[in-house]
């Protein structure tokens, strides 16, 4: 966060930057055993923001650094499901390790960066979308094709996905059934609208120091190798997430295009824990603190996903403000005296990404569509012009 502070890049984009990193760096190499399996910190992480908004900015730094870890695979910035594919199969890893009784560990791992996710995935194609959710879990990968006589078997597959897109995109690209499908179920949306304004010239001798630290810092992380263990207080708090969790009573996203990701939610924080856990110390034991801190990730994450179907939406800005118009003419038409701007705000919630709201309200005055009062009550607003209410 230190290293990318004077980057156009909101500060949750640059946090999921580095936690896509660091799981990135651990690859399959370290886990967690619950329910009988091992769940592995890889992650499918994809930063969503309106054009400007700095996503790349993000995206790009983290693919250098992947670039210059050590026996790590970085995937191509352009691939079909089958090249795609390819890149997986030759990204052999062997990794010794020297316990007993198996000392050398052998797996595949491909991590892929990009900075237009609309450049791995042009159109909704199933078969891709199903390959993606697969490799997510890290299962046995295997395909056969009869007409080509080609043959792949990948045992220990691992996928770790950094990219950016619009919401545009994901309204174009997306069919209505995709929210209820396995890849978006297994991907962490990280929504912003908020654009950060930073010097042309903003130059910080301490810089490469920085980089410097921070690739050593990864490229330690990267040698890790075992099992997570966690401390009694962590496993107390993970089983009381996921007990609140099942029964929906954590305050989790309620809108129904996000109810499929909800159902994994627990999963999400097993694998935060272990990026937190390795930020934190080599020692691969998992505390309360690591457990809070990646709930802290998710949280602040879940609080601004639902602001991307409102960015999808077709009504837009100009809607969003004819339809507050509206509102505030026919509020002030029944009470006969200013809305107050605390329920303009509460209206254009519903209708508007929260960061849009003072925009929203701004080009409503600027637009003459409305007039600021200073009432006894606080700020306030009456209609203006559009068959305007008797006494304006």
């Amino acid at each position: 966060m230190t290293l990318t502070s004077g980057i156009s890049s909101p500060p949750i984009f640059r946090q999921w930057g580095a936690i896509a990193a660091i799981a990135g760096a651990l690859e399959r190499k370290t886990w967690i055993v619950s329910m009988g399996s091992k769940v592995y910190p890889n992650m499918y992480t994809i930063l969503v923001a309106p054009p400007g908004v700095g996503k790349t900015e993000v995206t790009w730094r983290v693919r250098d650094q992947w670039t210059n870890l050590a026996d790590h695979f970085v995937g191509s910035t352009s691939v079909t499901k089958a090249s795609m594919i390819d890149e997986l199969a030759e990204s052999n890893r062997r990794y010794v390790h020297g316990r007993a009784p198996n000392p050398v560990d052998h797996f595949n791992s491909l991590l892929i960066a990009i900075n237009e996710l609309g450049v791995l995935l042009p159109a909704y194609e199933n078969e891709f979308m199903n390959t993606l959710t697969d490799l997510w879990d890290c299962k046995h990968y295997s395909e056969k094709k009869r007409t080509t006589k080609l043959e792949i078997e990948i045992k220990n597959p691992q996928l770790n996905l950094l990219a950016a897109c619009t919401p545009s995109y994901l309204k174009s690209m997306l069919p209505e059934g995709a929210w209820d499908q396995g890849f978006l179920a297994r991907t962490m949306l990280i929504y912003s609208g908020e654009r950060q304004h930073t010097s042309l010239f903003n130059a910080r001798p301490e810089q490469q120091e920085l980089e410097t630290a921070c690739q050593e810092q990864l490229e330690e992380i990267g040698g890790l190798y075992g099992e997570f263990t966690l401390t009694q207080e962590a496993i107390n708090k993970l089983e009381h997430f996921h007990s609140n969790s099942v029964a929906g009573n954590d305050g989790a996203p309620d809108h129904p295009k996000l109810i499929s990701y909800t159902i994994r939610r627990t999963i999400h924080l097993l694998k935060c824990s272990m990026v937190a856990c390795a930020s934190r110390s080599n020692g691969l034991i998992i505390e309360l603190s690591d457990v809070t801190r990646a709930e802290g990730w998710m949280l602040e994450a879940e609080r601004t996903m639902p602001d991307i179907f409102k960015a999808m939406s077709s009504a837009g800005t100009g809607n969003a403000m004819e339809e507050a118009w509206y509102y505030i003419y026919k509020a002030y038409t029944k009470e006969q005296k200013p809305i107050l701007k605390h329920r303009l705000i509460q209206f254009l919630q519903e209708r508007t990404p929260v960061h849009n709201i003072e925009v929203t309200i701004k080009l409503m005055e600027q637009g003459k569509m409305i007039e600021r009062k200073v009432t006894k009550a606080g700020t306030a607003f009456v209609p203006r012009g559009k068959g305007k209410p008797d006494g304006i």
